[in-house]
């Protein structure tokens, strides 16, 4: 009772539905083989003769088939000693099953075929064939579905492995965003301490906003618009406090947009740009114009100044423009777009997907 539990368990774990299907597939193939080349139509017991081909092909094929579960060769490394195996428990299932078609045969037809030398033959020589055909096409197609699995497993290894690289390029950026930013407003503070201290401590005050967005934005990988657009506020008022009349601003918003999710300093950066490179080296200074709105299914930031223009390419190639792209490109991919007109001032534009995208985690548990 446990012996024949044990090859049940053994049938069940070592075939599927799949194969089962397969099996059948081969026995029709074989049969309707055997019908074609060794039935003759003109004989007047052709249609015995077919089903005696099924009959046989089915017991046969189904013996050789239990027989190499049951046993399980494939299990031998040596490959000599597993080929002498295999053909030997082909021998023995295909005699089995010719033994019980004999028997079906003659239970459905009344029929009963002579065993004679040369049927003893003739089986041994199909059954051989047939159950070698059989066998190899199993082999193969183990070892194709395991070829396949270890390539679907190198690639799954290789998008995690671009996935922690893009998370490092991501962290790399921003930890690069924040002392760049504060760096440069801490100039600013020092530079109105000597001639304007009273402006230097609300820019103090200022900053210290600032500090609290820059510590939380770092928590995260993505912060609301308005969150955005109040830090860069923040610091064009810091600005606006060391360049007076010389800077002007205005920020405006589509409302529908407000908690429309970015990465965090994205705008800040150009902003500073603007300021730094277009409205602070004039003499009559200028004006920056941030506006966000809806562009069909994506969200358009657009910032503009009326100043000098960059000292740069148009690309780009200082780190404010530069680290943005950067990191737009590892978030978003080919689904943005980053447009620059360095022509009577300078003026970006950013068309980020309105669509949720899956982006690295930078959370520390990873």
């Amino acid at each position: 009772m446990n012996a024949s539990k044990k090859i049940i368990e053994r049938l069940k774990c070592e075939f599927s539905w799949n194969d089962i299907k397969r099996l059948l597939g081969a026995i029709f193939i074989i049969g309707l083989f055997l019908s074609l080349f060794f039935v003759s139509l003109n004989d007047s017991n052709w249609l015995l003769q077919v089903a005696s081909s099924f009959i046989f092909t089915f017991f046969i094929a189904t013996s050789i088939f239990l027989v190499l579960a049951i046993a399980g060769p494939q299990k031998i490394t040596s490959k000599p000693k597993r080929y002498l195996t295999m053909g030997f428990l082909i021998l023995i299932g295909g005699w089995i099953g010719a033994f019980i078609s004999v028997g079906v045969f003659y239970v459905i037809s009344g029929y009963k075929i002579n065993m004679n030398p040369s049927w003893f033959l003739t089986n041994t020589v199909l059954s051989l064939f047939f159950g070698a055909t059989c066998t190899g096409y199993f082999e193969l197609r183990e070892r194709l579905e395991a070829a396949v699995k270890k390539l679907a497993e190198k690639e799954v290894n290789e998008q995690r492995l671009l996935r922690l690289k893009t998370k490092a390029e991501l962290e790399a950026l921003r930890a690069k965003v924040n002392p760049h930013f504060l760096f440069n407003t801490l100039n600013s503070i020092t530079s109105l301490i000597p001639v304007e201290p009273k402006k230097a401590e609300e820019m103090v005050q200022k900053l210290s906003s600032l500090f609290r967005y820059t510590l939380e934005a770092s928590k995260h990988e993505f912060v609301k618009l308005k969150d955005e657009l109040e830090v860069s506020q923040e610091y064009l008022e810091i600005e606006k406090t060391r360049l007076g009349k010389r800077l002007d601003y205005s920020i405006e918003m589509d409302e529908s947009l407000a908690d429309f999710l970015i990465p965090g300093f994205i705008i800040q950066p150009l902003v500073e740009n603007s300021v730094k490179h277009g409205i602070a080296p004039l003499k009559s200074g200028g004006q920056i114009n941030i506006q966000c709105t809806k562009n069909a299914n994506t969200c358009q930031i657009e910032i503009s100044d009326n100043g000098s223009g960059l000292p740069l390419s148009a690309d780009g190639n200082g780190f404010g423009l530069s680290g943005v792209k950067e990191r737009l490109a590892l978030y978003y991919g080919d689904k943005y777009q980053f447009e620059i007109s360095n022509e009577a001032g300078v003026s970006i534009r950013m068309l980020l997907p309105l669509a949720a995208i899956e982006t690295p985690k930078l959370d520390k548990t990873e």
